[in-house]
Protein backbone atom coordinates (compact mmCIF):
# COMPACT_ATOMS: atom_id res chain seq x y z
CA UNK A 1 0.00 0.00 0.00
CA UNK A 2 2.93 2.29 1.07
CA UNK A 3 4.84 1.54 -2.37
CA UNK A 4 1.21 2.00 -4.11
CA UNK A 5 0.97 5.72 -2.82
CA UNK A 6 4.71 6.96 -3.30
CA UNK A 7 3.89 5.44 -7.16
CA UNK A 8 0.49 7.64 -7.67
CA UNK A 9 2.27 10.74 -6.17
CA UNK A 10 5.54 10.20 -8.28
CA UNK A 11 2.60 9.83 -10.82
CA UNK A 12 0.63 13.37 -10.40
CA UNK A 13 3.83 15.04 -9.79
CA UNK A 14 5.33 14.15 -13.07
CA UNK A 15 1.93 15.09 -14.83
CA UNK A 16 2.05 18.41 -13.32
CA UNK A 17 5.87 19.29 -14.15
CA UNK A 18 4.89 18.02 -17.77
CA UNK A 19 2.39 20.35 -17.66
CA UNK A 20 3.15 23.53 -16.47
CA UNK A 21 6.22 24.56 -18.98
CA UNK A 22 6.90 27.80 -19.89
CA UNK A 23 8.81 28.52 -22.83
CA UNK A 24 11.39 31.58 -22.84
CA UNK A 25 11.58 33.05 -25.10
CA UNK A 26 15.12 34.71 -26.51
CA UNK A 27 15.25 38.45 -26.81
CA UNK A 28 15.96 38.84 -30.38
CA UNK A 29 12.11 37.05 -30.75
CA UNK A 30 10.97 39.10 -27.58
CA UNK A 31 11.67 42.64 -29.21
CA UNK A 32 9.81 41.28 -32.34
CA UNK A 33 6.96 40.16 -30.11
CA UNK A 34 7.06 44.33 -28.38
CA UNK A 35 7.34 45.47 -31.89
CA UNK A 36 4.52 43.42 -34.18
CA UNK A 37 2.50 41.10 -31.63
CA UNK A 38 2.58 37.45 -31.09
CA UNK A 39 0.38 36.48 -33.77
CA UNK A 40 -2.04 35.55 -31.12
CA UNK A 41 -5.90 35.97 -30.91
CA UNK A 42 -5.84 39.72 -31.00
CA UNK A 43 -2.46 40.41 -31.10
CA UNK A 44 -1.33 40.49 -34.92
CA UNK A 45 -0.17 43.56 -34.92
CA UNK A 46 1.16 46.64 -33.69
CA UNK A 47 0.41 50.56 -34.20
CA UNK A 48 2.69 53.16 -33.63
CA UNK A 49 2.11 56.59 -33.48
CA UNK A 50 4.94 59.47 -33.83
CA UNK A 51 5.69 61.46 -30.51
CA UNK A 52 8.39 63.26 -31.44
CA UNK A 53 11.71 63.64 -33.37
CA UNK A 54 15.16 64.68 -32.60
CA UNK A 55 17.97 65.86 -34.27
CA UNK A 56 21.48 65.68 -32.81
CA UNK A 57 19.35 65.83 -28.93
CA UNK A 58 17.42 68.60 -30.18
CA UNK A 59 13.73 68.40 -30.62
CA UNK A 60 12.14 69.26 -33.66
CA UNK A 61 8.57 70.63 -33.49
CA UNK A 62 6.23 68.05 -35.55
CA UNK A 63 3.43 69.53 -38.17
CA UNK A 64 -0.04 67.96 -37.39
CA UNK A 65 0.27 65.71 -39.47
CA UNK A 66 3.50 64.26 -38.74
CA UNK A 67 1.72 63.92 -34.77
CA UNK A 68 -0.68 61.75 -36.61
CA UNK A 69 1.89 59.91 -38.68
CA UNK A 70 1.98 55.74 -37.55
CA UNK A 71 3.63 53.10 -38.39
CA UNK A 72 1.97 49.23 -38.39
CA UNK A 73 4.25 46.76 -38.16
CA UNK A 74 2.01 42.86 -38.44
CA UNK A 75 3.94 39.82 -36.71
CA UNK A 76 3.92 38.30 -39.97
CA UNK A 77 6.74 40.93 -41.54
CA UNK A 78 4.23 43.10 -42.50
CA UNK A 79 4.36 47.04 -42.43
CA UNK A 80 2.26 49.93 -43.87
CA UNK A 81 2.15 53.16 -42.75
CA UNK A 82 -0.48 56.30 -43.16
CA UNK A 83 0.89 57.49 -45.86
CA UNK A 84 -0.63 54.28 -47.29
CA UNK A 85 3.37 53.21 -48.37
CA UNK A 86 3.43 49.38 -47.54
CA UNK A 87 6.90 46.78 -47.28
CA UNK A 88 8.35 44.50 -44.65
CA UNK A 89 10.25 44.79 -41.42
CA UNK A 90 12.69 42.29 -39.90
CA UNK A 91 14.67 42.42 -36.89
CA UNK A 92 17.45 39.51 -37.60
CA UNK A 93 20.43 41.24 -34.85
CA UNK A 94 19.22 42.64 -32.01
CA UNK A 95 18.44 46.26 -31.83
CA UNK A 96 18.40 46.86 -35.18
CA UNK A 97 15.32 47.36 -37.52
CA UNK A 98 15.34 46.74 -41.22
CA UNK A 99 12.12 48.64 -43.09
CA UNK A 100 11.84 47.66 -46.50
CA UNK A 101 9.43 49.80 -48.27
CA UNK A 102 7.75 48.52 -51.99
CA UNK A 103 7.04 51.62 -53.71
CA UNK A 104 3.34 50.75 -55.64
CA UNK A 105 3.69 53.35 -58.85
CA UNK A 106 7.21 51.58 -59.39
CA UNK A 107 7.58 48.44 -58.27
CA UNK A 108 10.79 49.38 -56.59
CA UNK A 109 12.23 48.88 -53.15
CA UNK A 110 14.16 50.35 -50.56
CA UNK A 111 15.48 49.46 -47.32
CA UNK A 112 16.08 51.53 -44.29
CA UNK A 113 18.02 50.68 -41.24
CA UNK A 114 17.24 51.84 -37.98
CA UNK A 115 19.06 51.20 -34.54
CA UNK A 116 16.59 50.41 -31.58
CA UNK A 117 17.24 52.90 -28.32
CA UNK A 118 14.54 51.58 -26.50
CA UNK A 119 11.34 49.39 -27.30
CA UNK A 120 8.54 48.72 -24.67
CA UNK A 121 4.74 48.09 -24.96
CA UNK A 122 4.14 51.67 -25.19
CA UNK A 123 7.09 53.19 -26.69
CA UNK A 124 9.54 52.84 -29.04
CA UNK A 125 12.63 54.98 -29.93
CA UNK A 126 14.30 54.53 -33.06
CA UNK A 127 17.74 56.26 -34.32
CA UNK A 128 19.75 56.74 -37.72
CA UNK A 129 22.15 58.31 -38.67
CA UNK A 130 21.34 60.64 -41.72
CA UNK A 131 23.91 60.95 -44.68
CA UNK A 132 24.90 63.84 -43.22
CA UNK A 133 26.62 62.25 -40.02
CA UNK A 134 23.58 63.68 -38.01
CA UNK A 135 21.42 61.67 -35.92
CA UNK A 136 17.66 61.84 -35.92
CA UNK A 137 15.73 60.10 -32.95
CA UNK A 138 11.86 59.00 -33.95
CA UNK A 139 9.54 58.68 -30.57
CA UNK A 140 6.52 56.54 -31.15
CA UNK A 141 3.44 55.76 -28.77
CA UNK A 142 1.75 52.42 -29.02
CA UNK A 143 -1.57 53.57 -30.84
CA UNK A 144 -3.81 50.27 -30.23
Amino acid sequence: MKIYNILICLSLTTILVSCAKTNIISPLQFQKQLLAGTGNFQNTEHTWQLDSTKINGVTYALTTAQKNYKKTFTFDGGYKDSDNVTGTWEITTLNVLKQTVIYNTTNKQDSTFYDIASLSSVQLNLTKKLSNGQIISYSFKISN
